[in-house]
């Protein structure tokens, strides 16, 4: 088989290293050779050994009939739209790295695949290496979700981990993040919780069966998440942990969000670290299941986009085909809505007296406490009651000015 490869950058040129590097591979797992016959780019490839298969016109790939797939590591949505779909519209499969792509343009890709007997696959999508698309789209099949829960960035982990293990500011850790090449010069995607939000479409999307929007799910970053909520965290047997969740309402409505939690650390997931990524799975049969694993990088995320190549390879075009359902209006449940308990942090001038009012307006609260916190700084968690709720008794506070609020896993 035959491909063509559009982009060569990290990961797209990950993908060409592995399929020439192991033939003997393919052939075996697939039971077909596969060859990358074009590399799509516009740089200057001239001192490249790849030099003689870049191509800087997509025509090129459309018109050539060997082509049967097609890996797009381009990244955004424009051109990547355009390619994909003239792609499949041509009968060739489509396999993406590309998170933003398949959050923003599945409905679209998905119909020009299934009306042209093509393929349109997107592993590598979420969480790089981890196999957590197909493991939901057939491992799963069996299974309603109930729930999931995910840690799906490993740019904010690592920020969080180094300031919790270490005492690290956040914007040291960035730096830290953005020297080792963890973190882009412009971190907003990662640390505004927007590159977890695109995910927790996707997965939303397999588990629940409709195409859910960026734009419909609350999401919140760590750039507010400070030593003192680390601490006050740590005191109570939690960590900080920014986390994509959905789940079935019982009003048939699907509840998602992107945000930081308190995890508990009997919780498996609070102890992953670093870069790594975690995605706890319930499902009403299996009940619960947790990958774990490196969730980018040039090989971890290649390996996932070169298995959906060589599935593609395995599989007649008309066999396999991930799909969901179209957006519908009003399926994501307001967040307000959720259940939850939080975590508040703040002063008040009479720290005493605050806490009295706060236990009466509440129904009863926990006080954290941490080393050298000043007087007139508190800390407690509430009991479980709706978001709406707990932040309308908040705002009758008048004596107390909230600094932080976190929910509680």
């Amino acid at each position: 088989m035959k491909i063509a490869v559009m982009g060569c950058g990290t990961v797209g040129s990950g993908v060409v290293d592995i399929i020439d590097n192991k033939s003997d591979l393919m052939i075996r797992s697939a039971n077909e050779n596969i060859e990358v016959k074009y590399i799509l780019d516009i740089r200057d490839f001239s001192d490249s050994p790849l030099a003689s298969r870049i191509v800087k016109d997509i025509d090129v790939i459309l018109n050539d009939d060997e082509i049967e797939t097609v890996v797009e590591t381009m990244g955004g949505v424009e051109p990547a739209f355009t390619f994909c779909k003239k792609c499949l519209e041509k009968g060739k499969n489509v396999v993406t790295s590309n998170k933003a792509l398949v959050a923003a343009k599945a409905e679209e890709l998905f119909d020009a695949a299934r009306n042209n007997n093509a393929a349109f696959m997107f592993e590598a999508a979420v969480c790089g290496g981890i196999p957590v698309i197909r493991t939901l789209f057939s491992a799963l099949s069996a299974n309603n979700i109930l729930s999931f829960a995910g840690i799906l960035n490993g740019t904010t982990n690592f920020i969080l981990t180094k300031m919790i293990n270490e005492k690290m500011s956040f914007d040291t850790a960035l730096k830290i993040a953005q020297d080792k090449g963890y973190a882009e010069k412009d971190p907003t995607a990662d640390v505004e919780g927007l590159d977890a939000g695109r995910k927790t479409c996707i997965l939303a999307s397999i588990a629940y069966g409709h195409h859910v929007y960026p734009e419909e799910i609350h999401t919140e970053g760590i750039k507010a998440i400070t030593l003192e909520d680390a601490a006050y965290a740590a005191s109570k047997g939690y960590k900080i942990k920014l986390l994509g969740k959905a789940d079935k309402r019982n009003d048939g409505k699907i509840g998602a969000i992107v945000c930081p939690f308190f995890v508990n650390e009997t919780s498996m997931i609070s102890g992953v670290n670093g870069v790594y990524n975690a995605i706890s799975v319930k499902g009403d049969s299996v009940g619960d299941v947790l990958l774990y694993g490196q969730g980018a990088g040039k090989e971890a995320t290649a390996s996932a986009v070169v298995g959906d190549v060589m599935e593609c390879a395995r599989l007649k075009k008309n066999e396999k085909h991930y799909y969901w359902d179209k957006h519908e209006d009003g399926i994501i449940e307001d967040y307000m809505l959720y259940e939850t308990a939080l975590y508040i942090r703040g002063y008040a001038k009479n720290a005493k007296n605050s806490i009295i009012n706060i236990r009466e307006a509440f129904g009863g609260v926990s006080v954290l406490s941490r080393e050298d916190a000043p007087e007139n700084e508190i800390a407690f968690i509430t009991s479980k009651a709706t978001e709406k709720e707990l932040r309308e008794t908040l705002s009758e506070l008048k004596d107390f000015a909230p600094a932080s609020i976190i929910r509680i896993l």
